[in-house]
């Protein structure tokens, strides 16, 4: 069944439904009142129940092709209240549930200051992804600046604030919005607890999991366009240091403990061959670099791989080419141009390193460690 806020009097006018309206009111208010659909001008019921949130809903199941088809849970339509009412509370011109006939889309409210226009898409279910670009492209097309806003998921709803390491499924990483400096961000909305929910200073480990800066922000504090999380304090990045540091010796012990390649596993190989304990692995090795993110590897095993690839080549930082680099990260899955810039990055830290070979490299301790994880976050 189709479920809406909005609807349509007879007169014409467009009424909506808001969370401070009382129930008893609603109730009144449907035994003398017609209500009809804005877009597809059929008749709709006002619902109201004693559980799930009041609205508007078809008569006999009627299609309307102005709405989408994966249905409205009771998060969904308190999110889009919440979401109205806070843009009517701060002055910005909003609609809830409006229809673009020449898209065929119909965003949950669309915000408009002064020429700009964002549609704000409050998303509750797991959607193909390519259902995602699609409809940004409908509106990119249009001329407008789509703001897709995730549900919290239920995993990260009880994180503690502060950093910590969190694990992404493929579907939250679509909504993942990236800033300067280099800073990737994942806002999400909390209806039961009217709260902004900011993961943001993702930093990759491997896999689904980062270590990222949890922080919320009541509704009643946000602002429009929506506030911008702080890049992490001292204390913070000494967090972050321990967290990967700590990640950091655990992959390496697993490597070693789990493995069931021997010789063959790549990552064994490599240390083998340039005569590397893998529990000894210089701290030069598996560090964070810029555009790293697409690399499902952990970094201690990309950039081990790396340097292997410079010994088996006979190549040295000062002389790698780019199309060297290029072969080389052809190798693994991901976006190339990323998984590339990640590379040139890396290659560029060891050349501040005066690294002539594996054995003759500058010191790089704990301390310069924090050092380069701080300007990760402070890079132009």
């Amino acid at each position: 069944m189709i479920l809406i806020l909005t609807a349509k009097q007879e007169d014409g006018t467009i009424v909506f439904l808001s969370s401070r309206m009382k129930r008893e009111q609603l109730r009144k208010w449907r035994s003398s009142t017609l209500f009809y659909c804005p877009q597809c001008n059929n008749p709709v019921h006002l619902k109201v129940g004693d559980v799930v949130i009041p609205h508007f809903a078809h008569k006999k199941d009627k299609s309307c092709s102005a709405s989408f088809s994966e249905g409205e849970s009771k998060e969904h339509l308190q999110g889009k209240q919440d979401l109205f009412s806070f843009f009517k509370r701060i002055n910005v011109e909003v609609k809830l549930e409006p229809y673009f006939t020449a898209l065929s889309q119909r965003p949950d409210l669309l915000v408009t200051i002064a020429s700009e226009q964002f549609p704000i898409e409050f998303q509750c279910s797991t959607i193909p992804k390519k259902l995602i670009e699609s409809r940004t492209a409908g509106y990119n097309k249009a001329g407008m600046k789509p703001i897709w806003l995730l549900h919290t998921p239920r995993n990260l709803k009880t994180l503690p604030q502060g950093v910590v390491i969190i694990q992404f499924s493929e579907f939250e990483k679509s909504f993942f919005t990236k800033t300067l400096p280099e800073n990737i961000i994942f806002l999400t909305y909390n209806p039961q607890f009217e709260r902004f929910h900011y993961f943001s200073s993702l930093l990759h480990i491997a896999g689904r999991r980062y270590i990222g800066l949890h922080r919320t922000l009541p509704i009643s504090k946000q602002i429009f366009p929506f506030a911008k999380p702080k890049i992490p304090s001292d204390d913070e990045l000494q967090s972050y240091a321990r967290l990967f540091l700590s990640a950091r010796k655990k992959f390496l012990q697993n490597r070693i403990l789990l493995n069931r390649r021997g010789v063959n596993d790549p990552f064994l190989r490599g240390c083998y061959d340039l005569r590397i304990l893998p529990s000894e692995l210089p701290m030069w090795i598996g560090i964070p670099v810029s555009y790293m993110n697409p690399f499902r590897e952990h970094p201690c095993e990309w950039q081990l791989g790396f340097v292997h690839f410079l010994h088996r080549e006979k190549l040295t930082v000062h002389t790698i080419s780019d199309a060297f680099l290029y072969d080389f990260v052809e190798r693994f899955d991901g976006p190339t141009d990323s998984q590339l810039k990640a590379c040139m990055n890396y290659r560029d830290f060891l050349l501040s390193l005066n690294m002539k070979s594996i054995n003759n490299i500058g010191n790089f301790d704990e301390k310069q460690f924090i050092e380069k994880l701080s300007h990760k976050f402070l890079a132009k």
